[in-house]
């Protein structure tokens, strides 16, 4: 039978075995003139099917309030070239912008369609992610 202490010190011990890059967000507070507003976990049920086919490790979403309204999409696969991948393979779409840093594919998508803000944006959100 364990005892109280074990209770307390098995998930201590779990939580130190995870990768600390994993529990860190990957979307600031703040980028630029925008301020994040609401961020989750993307569940894997909500990927797209070539996303769930190439193996996503991570999925986050942010909203972000600015000059205009938006939301980040980020997954991270094992490899940029997986994310380069996905870019090449995208399709443009009225009020979404993608692109790839390092491992992670990132969707933007806004119902204003402002390509100035959104890739304003996006270079922000790309040197955050650079570091």
């Amino acid at each position: 039978m364990l005892s109280r202490r074990s209770c307390l010190v098995l998930p201590l011990a779990a939580l130190s075995c995870s990768n600390p890059a994993d529990r860190q967000e990957i979307l600031p507070m703040n980028l630029g003139p925008w301020k994040r507003v609401a961020v989750e976990t993307i569940p894997p049920e909500e990927y797209q099917q070539e996303l769930r086919r190439l193996g996503v490790k991570r999925a986050r979403r942010g909203v972000y309030q600015g000059p205009i309204r938006l939301t980040a999409s980020l997954y991270r696969f094992g490899a940029p070239a997986v994310a380069f991948e996905l870019v090449q393979k995208w399709r443009p779409q009225r009020g979404k912008l993608v692109f790839q840093q390092g491992d992670y594919f990132v969707i933007l998508e806004s119902e204003q369609d402002d390509h100035t803000s959104m890739n304003s944006f996006a270079s922000v959100l790309e040197g955050s992610l650079g570091k």
